[in-house]
């Protein structure tokens, strides 16, 4: 029979527990100090828009509706520009969702920026009785002060007013034209 140290039971006690603390390290990977050793922050997650691509109207439109079709697209180009001024030179002061609303809030949101971008996507324009309609896919994004951006993609109808000269912007279905919050 042989004699056992005292020690041995309270060894092996320790041994288990150091043992399965090298195993943990060795799967959480190697250990570094100093500078190297703080992580970059995760880049910021960018928001994800699938991309949509202009579209240009089809031959068979009439003259009218080649013009609202182009309405819209000059819509888009105004707020990528941030361009108030061209932008509400489109809009009926009719507006029914509010002119001056339409004005507080856009002027609002271009001033809050630094830089945006807008595709406009036309699927669909129809003209009854003294108004043309617009179906349009959009995407748009404003790069804000502090460096982040703000993408959006919406669906909107622009219904426009028939006058002799031109075509205003007197109202819209679906998405706010541009997610310009407040209208």
């Amino acid at each position: 029979m042989t004699a056992r140290s005292p020690f041995a039971g309270a060894l092996r006690l320790f041994a288990l527990p150091a043992a399965a603390a090298l195993l943990l390290g060795a799967c959480a990977g190697p250990t570094t100090s100093g500078p190297a050793a703080t992580a970059a922050p995760p880049a910021a997650a960018k928001p994800v828009i699938p991309t949509l691509l202009p579209t240009t109207p089809p031959a068979e439109l009439g003259a009218v509706e080649r013009f609202a079709w182009q309405q819209v697209v000059q819509l888009g180009e105004a707020f990528a520009a941030g361009d108030a001024d061209a932008f509400l030179a489109k809009v009926s002061r009719g507006f029914y969702h509010g002119y001056s609303a339409l004005e507080a809030s856009l002027k609002a949101l271009l001033a809050n920026s630094r830089a945006r971008t807008a595709v406009v996507a036309v699927r669909q324009v129809s003209e009854e009785e003294g108004r043309v309609s617009v179906k349009a896919e959009w995407t748009r994004s404003v790069t804000l002060p502090d460096g982040s951006v703000d993408a959006r993609r919406g669906e909107t109808v622009f219904l426009f007013l028939r006058s002799d000269t031109s075509l205003r912007l007197l109202d819209y279905r679906g998405d706010a034209p541009f997610a310009i919050d407040g209208i």
